[in-house]
């Protein structure tokens, strides 16, 4: 077994990730403990050894391990028992077993009795360890991660309940909203959900719980990013990366307040603005540990970018960005404006590509562009209104105009809800109910009547 441990390749520090892991390596025989020693010595580990399972115990008891490797023939505690007394202990230990070709029966009975990790046959291949050894380390490290970020929406999630008594019935709906919205993801998800590891589903569902990010704007982004990589003949891969960039495309808004997330874009102050851009950088930073997305990382990183090079954040010109960025660019914006995030009222579904067109050949590629009226039409999740959506005052009002988003009064009670059409009598109302009230009332309206 060669006495250098050469090749390893070690992640990153974060603040989640330590400088060294804690190993414990456990066989009767010193010599043994010696070579692992040895080959460990030059890799970010720090090994305990031990001569037994009693003295193993004895050192977890004291110290924090990481990964467990124990060998299976030991006199008094087998390294199947002491194992199953480890999973017993410290369940989040990884463990190891060093076995024999001799001993594969105990082997079997180890990993269901001591829920083994790996095992790993003597004679040992070095590079073959050190590989093992990387993998199971990088697994604690994403679990820890993981654990961070769910800790930390959890607290995020409670000092917003605790902000304002009067906002738990508001909490309540949206929470439903969030529950219906990835209801929905689900079963859109049928067609993808084998392509997906869990570190996106985790990604994916800390977007979802924030009440201004993710659900099915998130479902539809995604849509049509595989639209137009369909359209465009790209290959599998770079389908995959690219509805995914789409899906996560918000995964750097997550920690920015609610009260940025919840303005339209035309509506933030030139300071909000940097601020809001400058979530792709945090996106990317995000990914950067799940090298199997590091494409999805690079498209979410460039939406930003003009084709003139004036963007953000690596100012690149249309033959550097990548198209998975352009493609990105155009379906992000497209839903942006149907729902309302671009502007303060929504647009149909023309009025959006009619949006997009006027930024072609600077902000968005013309060719895609181009490509959207036949792609939104596929859209098996779009929802786009019939026609632009205007805020209107009451004495503008007139019968056949269509109330697009619920009107509500200062308690939040519901006067009349999305999808009312206006009569001489619902108007009557609502100017005695202003006259009554004294607050002017805002109108989100479609005026049906000037329909061809």
């Amino acid at each position: 077994m060669p006495d250098t441990a050469a090749g390893i390749a070690q992640s990153p520090a974060t603040p989640e990730a330590p400088l060294t892991w804690n190993i414990l390596c456990v066989d009767d025989e010193e010599s043994v403990v010696k070579a692992l020693r040895r080959l460990l010595r030059q890799g970010p580990y720090k090994v305990f050894p031990a001569l037994s399972g009693a003295e193993g115990l004895k050192i977890m008891a004291e110290q924090n391990i990481d990964l467990v490797i124990s060998d299976m023939r030991m006199p008094e505690m087998s390294g199947a028992d002491f194992l199953t007394e480890v999973a017993t202990q410290h369940p989040n230990c990884i463990r190891i077993l060093l076995t024999g070709y001799s001993d594969m029966d105990s082997t079997i009975k180890a990993v269901n009795d001591g829920q083994i990790h790996r095992y790993i046959q003597k004679p040992w291949n070095n590079e073959d360890l050190l590989l093992i050894l990387e993998q199971s380390l990088e697994r604690v490290r994403l679990e820890r991660e993981n654990k961070r970020l769910l800790v930390q929406v959890e607290a995020q999630n409670k000092q917003l309940q605790g902000m304002n008594e009067q906002l738990e019935e508001k909490v309540n709906q949206r929470t439903e909203q969030i529950r219906m919205a990835l209801a929905k993801l689900e079963k859109a998800n049928l067609q993808v959900r084998d392509n997906l590891n869990s570190t996106i589903r985790t990604f994916y569902n800390l977007i979802s719980l924030n009440p201004h990010l993710g659900g099915s704007a998130a479902v539809k982004t995604g849509e049509l990013c595989k639209l137009f990589c369909l359209k465009l003949g790209v290959d599998k891969a770079k389908i995959r990366e690219t509805q995914l960039a789409g899906l996560l495309a918000e995964l750097g808004l997550l920690g920015q307040p609610a009260e940025l997330l919840s303005k339209p874009i035309e509506l933030m102050t030139p300071e909000e603005l940097t601020r809001f851009k400058s979530h792709p950088i945090s996106a990317h930073v995000a990914l950067a540990p799940a090298t199997g997305l590091s494409g999805v990382a690079e498209i979410i990183r460039h939406q930003y970018e003009q084709l003139d090079g004036s963007g953000f954040p690596d100012q690149l010109t249309k033959e550097q960005i990548p198209l998975g960025s352009k493609i990105l660019s155009v379906s992000r914006d497209y839903i942006y404006a149907v729902e309302g995030k671009l502007k303060k009222t929504r647009t149909s579904s023309q009025g959006a590509i009619e949006l997009l067109t006027m930024g072609a050949g600077r902000a968005y590629d013309g060719e895609l562009v181009d490509l959207l009226p036949a792609l939104v039409s596929r859209l098996t999740s779009e929802q786009a209104l019939s026609d632009n959506e205007h805020i209107i005052s009451l004495e503008k009002l007139i019968p056949g105009m269509l109330l697009t988003r619920s009107l509500l009064n200062q308690n939040e009670i519901m006067l009349l809800p999305e999808g009312h059409v206006f009569t001489e009598e619902t108007i009557k109302r609502l100017k005695a109910f202003e006259e009554t009230e004294r607050t002017p009332l805002e109108l989100y309206v479609i005026d049906r009547s000037k329909a061809p």
